[in-house]
Order: structure tokens, then sequence, then C-alpha cells
């Protein structure tokens, strides 16, 4: 389960397509009623840009909500148009990647989106998800910031417990999965992430 689309520009300290059983936790994305200038206005008015912006991240996040990813993709590509360094629209290309199953681009859209805020929590914890098949320690690592950047949320300690259990370090996976239970008592009903599957080795 991924960290679902976002429209708010909340900063959280670094946060996947394949989780097996985590929560989805997407945040929809603000989309914005552009401006336009009259024909001799000197420069664009930055708080209006801002609202544009806005109101296109917001319209972006619907369309990914209601699964209409071609619309999706056009409005965070405007998103792009205006604000060429934007967070939200980098990250929600990447689910809006991962729901259509290119998983590599994904990961160019999260990496995008922590070059544009390397505190941005979501982006942390996909990204963690989408790189435990090919390394497993890196992976810990990003739930490790995805956690400093949202202490509250439960399925990256649960992440953060089962990939350090399965890397025989089961004493400091312990207060991890403890932790996630203690947020969110659903977090009992997870499954394992199947690691030997994931990873080629034989079961």
């Amino acid at each position: 389960m991924t960290w679902p689309a976002s429209a708010s520009g909340g900063r959280v300290r670094r946060a996947a397509a394949r989780a097996t059983s985590a929560l989805i936790v997407g945040v929809l994305v603000l989309a914005v009623a552009g401006c336009s200038d009259d024909a001799g206005s000197e420069a664009a008015d930055p708080q209006a840009t801002a609202q544009a912006v806005q109101a296109l991240v917001d319209r972006g996040a619907a369309e990914l909500a209601a699964g209409d990813l071609d619309a999706a993709t056009a409005t965070f590509g405007h998103v792009l148009d205006l604000d060429d360094d934007n967070t939200l629209a980098y990250y929600n290309l990447g689910l809006v990647a991962e729901q259509s199953g290119d998983l590599d681009r994904a990961l160019d859209h999260y990496d995008a989106a922590l070059d544009s805020d390397g505190e941005y929590g979501p982006a942390l914890y996909n990204k963690g998800i989408l790189t435990e098949t090919d390394d497993l320690e890196k992976a810990v690592d990003l739930y490790e910031d995805a956690i400093a950047a949202q202490p509250e949320f439960a399925p990256a300690y649960m992440r953060l417990g089962f990939a350090l259990d399965h890397l025989g370090r089961a004493d400091e996976a312990r207060p991890y999965l403890e932790r996630g239970l203690q947020l969110d008592p659903a977090m009992a009903e997870v499954s394992i992430p199947d690691y030997a599957a994931d990873l080629g080795d034989t079961p």
C-alpha cells in the first residue's frame, strides 16, 4: 500500500507500490483556477500564480482519486508548467506511475519530489516500499526518515519493523512494531511482506 495523493504542502521528513498490506495513504493534491494577465500587464502576480497552482493540484488530486490517470497526468503537468519545482506535482505523478505499473518512472517522480523537498514524508515512505526488493537496508533508512517526518504514521513503523526483523535485527524491530500497533491497532491485520518472493529467493 502506498501513501495516497497529497494536496497539502506540509513538510514531512522523508517517507510504494507493492506494500503487501499496508495502508494506502494517498493524499490528493489541489488544483487551480488559472488566472490571466491583461495584454499589457507586467509580471504575473505571484499570489495569483500560487492560487492557480493550488487549484490545479486540487483538481489533479480529485482526478487521481477518481481513477482518471490520464487527466491527472495532464493536470499535474500543467502544475509543473507554472511551478517546475512543485513537490506535490512530482509526488502525485509518482502515484500515477505506480498505479499504471511503471515503478521505475514512479521512483523517478518520487526522487524529483525529494529533490524539491528532501523532507517530504509521503515520497520517502513510498520510495521505501519500492526500494525494498533491490536494497532492503536502504529502505530501512527511508522508513526511518519517514518516521522522523511523520511520527504518527503507523504503517511506516510496521514497514520498518518488518524490514528489520527480516534482516535479523529482531531486537531493533520490536519497538517499531509495538509503536505501530499502539498508533493504530488495525495494523495487527497487516500482512508481513513476502521478502523471499519479492527478492527472488527460493521459498
